[in-house]
């Protein structure tokens, strides 16, 4: 039988190359390529979600030491290699972009040629031809009988067109460009999944913010600000609420569990610079934001993602305490977000060397752990008034000095405030990535249920030859065309597939045998 997967058709592919773009060409129009690209992406897709991506690890600590310190020796190779942002990192892009390129040129490469093929079909075929096809019959007919089967075949929406004593019928025939319409659905989804990497296409950030503070959104580059007013947590409490009460076991193996929790937001709009520098700002609009409920404004989505378990400091004060005469001095209060770097106190100055804002002692030294002031330490030197300086290392359960020291650093409050995660997101490639699947799956629904049916009928001598070919599903060709045959008198035609698998059967049988 005949090979009908192109209708013949001479492909670039298959001639041999003859110079350094014919060789390109051949290597993205192989299948086996594309395989392996699709093998590739789906590998690394995998080792993606071993780790969570960077988005969904707590913001307190760089990447580079989260991973590191959370999963040792593999987690920074996971973060070496760029798999913290997997879907953004450059050899996942370089891997999609050879993709939609083999996809381009295989639809290029084999439909062109097909296009052009079907385009131009004979009516009348050659003998050799008709015998090639997989349902094939020949008998005894006349042009009588291919005019009514010509009509018969109209009446099942068969296109027919005619040359004499030929015939040739032909439907669905769009149903051979499903794949082709899979590859352009793909390559208009790569090409949004692609663009996702810029950032006028696509941002994803996440800010913490205070209750009370203001904070400039990176996401809009620092067109709008945003105010933390406040922070709701609400709890499940089975004791004295009867709808809660139904969860009791659930809440009291897993312990506290919040409810619910939101942030209420004023959006504010820069209309210019004040005269200190500070931004002069418009208030625009008033909300909130709750799980899977977010606040939107222009182009961008605000989620409640995350809130800090821990409240951050604001302020903490302080106590100056004399050992020798007993005397007080304070107190004095050092702002976490913007501190004063000295202090006077009657004669006495504390100067503030250092502020740790979560603190930490690493390698011997004190360090912090994350901007966030969720465990400060300060590092104060005292000066009394006969120039004589004293240095107190103090933080929450820390007050290291020396016991020779005259002058104690005592805490005297603190001011705190909760802390909202909110994930800024704005995403202009959702239509592109729509528009992709949609004609990915009508590319799928028009090779599957609308295969190519072709009848070619001829008079050959004192005959007529019948042939038939689909691309898909035969049996259902022949059940719908065979009661035609035989309503009109032309010979039936059989499958030929079947008398091939037979005949070899039959061929392994008698090897067998001797």
């Amino acid at each position: 039988m005949l090979d009908m997967k192109y209708e013949g058709a001479d492909l670039r592919s298959k001639r041999r190359p003859k110079s350094i773009i014919d060789r390109v060409w051949n290597f993205f129009a192989s299948v086996k390529v594309g395989l392996w690209l699709i093998a590739l992406i789906i590998v690394g897709s995998a080792i993606g979600t071993i780790f969570p991506q960077e988005m969904y690890i707590p913001q307190q600590l760089p990447p580079e030491q989260y991973y590191m310190e959370e999963y040792g020796t593999p987690g920074s190779i996971y973060y070496a290699l760029g798999f913290h942002n997997l879907y953004t990192s450059w050899w996942y892009i370089g891997l999609i972009v050879m993709l939609t390129l083999s996809l381009v040129v295989v639809s290029i490469d084999r439909g062109v040629p097909l296009y052009k093929a079907l385009k131009k079909q004979p009516v009348r075929r050659t003998e050799r031809f008709m015998k090639g096809q997989r349902l094939f019959g020949q008998g005894d007919g006349t042009e009588a009988q291919i005019d009514e089967i010509a009509v018969a075949l109209k009446k099942k929406r068969y296109t027919v067109k005619r040359d004499g004593d030929a015939l040739l019928a032909e439907k669905h025939r769009f149903g051979r460009w499903g794949p082709y319409v899979n590859h352009l659905g793909l390559v208009i989804f790569f090409l949004g999944a692609m663009l996702r990497v810029f950032p006028a296409f696509h941002t994803d950030t996440l800010e913490w913010v205070r209750e009370g503070d203001t904070v400039s959104l990176e996401a809009t580059d620092g067109e709008y600000y945003l105010r933390n007013d406040q922070f709701i947590l609400e709890m499940y409490d089975p004791e004295n609420n009867e709808e809660d009460a139904k969860f009791a076991a659930a809440i009291e193996k897993a312990g506290a569990v919040p409810k619910n929790y939101e942030t209420e937001l004023t959006l504010f709009k820069k209309t210019g610079t004040n005269e200190d520098g500070s931004p002069q700002l418009e208030q625009v609009e008033v909300g909130s934001t709750k799980v899977n409920h977010p606040f939107k404004f222009d182009k961008f989505e605000v989620y409640q993602e995350q809130y800090s378990s821990r409240p951050e400091f604001l302020s903490m004060s302080f106590m100056l305490a004399d050992k020798e005469t007993g005397d007080e001095y304070g107190p004095f209060k050092v702002d976490l977000e913007n501190p004063e770097k000295s202090y006077e106190l009657d004669g006495v100055t504390v100067t503030l060397k250092d502020l740790y804002p979560d603190f930490e002692v690493k390698d011997g030294q004190p360090n912090t752990k994350s901007p966030r002031a969720l465990n400060p330490a300060f590092f104060f030197n005292v000066e009394s008034p006969e120039g004589e300086t004293e240095s107190n290392l103090i933080g929450i359960r820390l007050n290291v000095a020396d016991e020779e020291n005259r002058y104690e650093v005592q805490f005297a409050g603190t001011e705190m405030a909760s802390t909202s995660g909110l994930r800024v997101k704005s995403d202009s490639t959702y239509p592109i990535l729509i528009v992709g699947a949609t004609i990915f799956m009508i590319g799928i629904a028009m090779g599957m249920y609308w295969p190519h049916r072709r009848v070619w009928i001829r008079r050959h001598e004192e005959g007529v030859l019948v042939a038939g070919f689909t691309n898909k599903n035969p049996s259902s060709l022949r059940r719908e065309v065979s009661p035609l045959l035989e309503q009109s008198g032309l010979p039936m035609w059989e499958d030929q597939a079947r008398f091939t698998e037979k005949s070899e059967n039959e061929s392994t049988d008698e090897r067998g045998e001797s």
